[in-house]
């Protein structure tokens, strides 16, 4: 059977890799610390600890716990459920992610207060019920914000398809493309609202400024729970075929 050039698991995974590009851009800039690419928080947790930056070694750790936690309580959720559904994460993701919109900036960029240490806690349990949710669509194993093993899957796809002269592989070098592509697009989205917004003090946008981008990446976690209702349908419809 010929498959679609696109499908509904495609473009979720397609959001959640915008997602992930923004929300990791947007914990760097502000936390130093990232919130899904726990090779590059392992990274900076070995040479905070020989700079001897005590602080920040802390906070390290404990957003690469609390990523940990987080896919601990989503592999137990799958377990639950009978990998039948990631809707309950996605819902667990956005209430987490409102919690962190509330939280409140009042330190500046890439530094951390006892407040915004809270922030870094959630975005761990986010990032790891985010990248949890990105694997299960889709035939082809995604990762999130593991942009080396999309891009050595992309080329594999390519070689495949080139050399073996394998036509299924198609697919996978288009929906690869654009997870790469969303990825990056995330990142400078990210990245332009936090350098190039023009910047307040005090008051109510002093300390919730940065907090506002969040709004995005609350809203494409929305579509992409209704997006799984209709995947959701497709599997239910098969397997009682």
């Amino acid at each position: 059977m010929k498959k679609k050039l696109i499908d509904f698991e495609s473009v979720t995974a397609i959001i959640l890799s915008f997602i992930g590009g923004l929300l990791d851009v947007y914990c760097l800039f502000n936390f130093d610390i990232y919130g899904m690419l726990q090779t590059g928080n392992l990274i900076k947790l070995v040479m905070n600890l020989i700079d001897g930056n005590i602080t920040m070694f802390l906070a390290t750790l404990s957003i690469i716990l609390s990523f940990t936690i987080g896919i601990f309580f989503a592999i137990l959720y799958d377990q639950k459920r009978k990998n039948k559904s990631v809707k309950g994460l996605l819902i667990i993701t956005m209430v987490l992610l409102l919690f962190t919109i509330m939280v409140p900036n009042n330190s500046e960029p890439r530094t951390l207060s006892y407040v915004k240490f809270i922030a870094t806690l959630l975005f761990g349990l986010e990032g790891a019920f985010i990248f949890h949710s990105f694997a299960r669509f889709g035939d082809y194993a995604f990762s999130s914000t593991m942009m080396t093993a999309n891009i050595k899957r992309f080329v594999s796809n390519i070689y495949e398809r080139v050399v073996n002269k394998d036509k299924t592989k198609g697919y996978g070098i288009f929906t690869y493309f654009f997870i790469i592509l969303f990825f990056l697009l995330g990142v400078a989205a990210g990245y332009c609202y936090m350098k190039f917004m023009p910047r307040f003090t005090e008051g109510f946008m002093g300390l919730y400024e940065y907090n506002l981008i969040l709004f995005v990446p609350l809203l494409l976690l929305f579509i992409t729970m209704i997006l799984t209702i209709k995947i959701d349908a497709k599997y239910h419809i098969n397997e009682k075929q």
